[in-house]
């Protein structure tokens, strides 16, 4: 019986590791046909084969930037931010990345600041945005690691002397584990689930209830950035960086960290 299992996932996994193969095989092919799309200036072209390599799951900072600067040339405004936004997920310190993403955000209309932040709150954001969630994830494993060898050598091997100092690098380890989760949670939701979204079409009218007819609160204009606050049926709830809130249709708007706006 046991034979039969270990067979039947070995079969599993052969057919498996093929399939995946020719996926990311396409998957490359489709961004390299984007490229030479975006090269020849047939920016519609380059869209459609790096939204076609998304479809597939190959998602890089690479690709978001690229298919932000298509959207760019293609004078779609909002869509080339929200692409320049994920691409920063990825590419948090990218300079391409941030300038291209800084002037885009210049061409918008709306002019809306934000009230000044409280300096400890600003520092903690910074940090979490320093990397993405997966190089937190690689510090998290290497301080486990490390702590979890420097146990093992605590209790299996008799030491005449440093096992105080040994006791000491392992809790400074758990420590360090432990302070590292909190960026690692708050990267990794705000990379799968983001609280904040990009305006897509021209202008918007935000209303004071989810209902059509209802009354209109202010209107928002193309690449705005906004932050999602509820959701219900085919609404948004967005607040400005200035606090004005209101309801919007979810197709007028881009979810950053989503493939699909």
């Amino acid at each position: 019986m046991k034979q039969k299992s270990i067979l039947c996932w070995l079969i599993v996994w052969l057919w498996t590791v093929p399939v995946w193969a020719n996926v990311a095989a396409d998957c490359e092919r489709l961004f390299e046909q984007g490229n030479a799309a975006y090269q020849n200036e047939d920016y519609l072209t380059a869209i459609n084969h790096y939204e076609a390599a998304l479809h597939l799951g190959y998602e890089s900072g690479e690709i978001y930037f690229n298919l932000g600067n298509a959207y760019y040339r293609n004078g779609r405004l909002g869509l080339a931010i929200l692409n320049y936004e994920r691409a920063a997920l990825y590419l948090p310190h990218d300079a391409n990345v941030l300038f291209n993403l800084q002037l885009a955000n210049l061409q918008i209309k709306d002019r809306v600041t934000s009230p000044p932040q409280f300096f400890l709150i600003q520092w903690g954001q910074r940090l979490v945005n320093f990397w993405p969630a997966r190089v937190w994830a690689m510090l998290l494993t290497v301080a486990v690691l490390l702590t979890a060898g420097l146990f093992a050598v605590y209790w299996l091997i008799e030491l005449r002397r440093g096992r105080s100092l040994l006791k000491g690098l392992i809790g400074a380890g758990l420590v360090v584990a432990s302070l590292l989760l909190i960026p690692l949670s708050l990267r990794q939701r705000l990379e799968q689930h983001p609280a904040q979204g990009i305006i897509l079409s021209p202008g918007v009218s935000s209303l004071a209830a989810p209902q059509p007819g209802s009354t209109e609160l202010f209107i928002v204009h193309e690449g705005t950035k906004v932050r999602l606050l509820a959701e219900d049926g085919d609404w948004y709830k967005i607040e400005l960086l200035d606090g004005k809130q209101g309801w919007i249709r979810s197709g007028d708007l881009g979810r950053i960290g989503h493939s699909d706006p």
